[in-house]
């Protein structure tokens, strides 16, 4: 199971895939993310969850350029109330390598709070021993 979204110019801005060995989705973001395309690529993501039921979530950002701060408030507001509700548990977030990307996901990881374990990772192999030992 897999869906891919295409930016204007036709480009892949967010694969999600069920990553069937592991049992978790993966989601692999790509390039320049403007925050309707995060709000699209989020909302994609939820569908993906009402499809397919997992806990588990692993959110690679190693491909993004640039911040995507402006989203934040909608994450925290209407998706993660959301995928909590469909019974997610934990989430893997793989950084962008530039500065902004990082403090975008820093400044998402504070919205969070105690509502589901959230973790930032630089290496997705650490990534994804952290999701196998839950």
């Amino acid at each position: 199971m897999k869906k891919e979204l295409t930016n204007l110019f036709d480009k892949t801005y967010l694969t999600i895939e069920f990553d069937e060995a592991n049992k978790w989705i993966y989601n692999n973001w790509v390039g320049v993310l403007p925050t309707d395309k995060v709000i699209q690529g989020c909302q994609a993501t939820l569908e993906f969850l009402r499809e397919k039921p997992c806990p588990h979530m692993l959110n690679d950002n190693r491909k993004v350029v640039g911040s995507w701060n402006s989203a934040n408030d909608w994450i925290a507001e209407n998706w993660m109330p959301q995928a909590l509700a469909m019974g997610l548990k934990r989430f893997a977030h793989i950084v962008s390598p530039g500065i902004f990307g990082q403090a975008s996901a820093a400044e998402m990881i504070t919205r969070v709070g105690t509502q589901f374990e959230m973790r930032l990772f630089q290496d997705i192999e650490l990534a994804k021993a952290w999701l196998r030992g839950a």
